[in-house]
């Protein structure tokens, strides 16, 4: 995939929990799991459209160059650009030739909680 469309700086946290060491007390946090050059770009009315009637409340999609890192996001994680949160739709769609290329993320609005 070349380079240039990737032009969003985009940023991958997941949900954690630490244990501190003293007190044992474990605290939950979201943590960046990884920051990757992106596309991010909003659903067509027609496809959202689409969305809603399989019940899915996506609004916009992130194409993002396939690594094993990359490999590793799933639903629980969350996506960061533009100072707006959101949250991943089911798991990563890799491209329909190889699978090794670029991955999509389906987005729908973050939750509220979490501005």
């Amino acid at each position: 995939m070349r380079a240039g469309p990737l032009r969003h700086r985009i940023r991958i946290e997941a949900f954690t929990e630490t244990q501190d060491k003293t007190t044992g007390r474990i605290t939950q946090a979201w943590a960046e799991f990884c920051t990757v050059w992106g596309k991010h770009e909003a659903l067509s009315t027609r496809d959202q459209l689409q969305a809603q009637a399989i019940d899915s409340s996506m609004t916009a999609r992130c194409r993002i160059r396939y690594s094993s890192k990359a490999s590793q996001i799933d639903s629980t994680m969350r996506l960061y650009f533009r100072g707006k949160y959101w949250k991943i739709d089911g798991d990563p769609v890799p491209d329909n030739e190889s699978g090794l290329e670029w991955l999509t993320l389906n987005l729908a609005e973050g939750e509220s909680e979490w501005q």
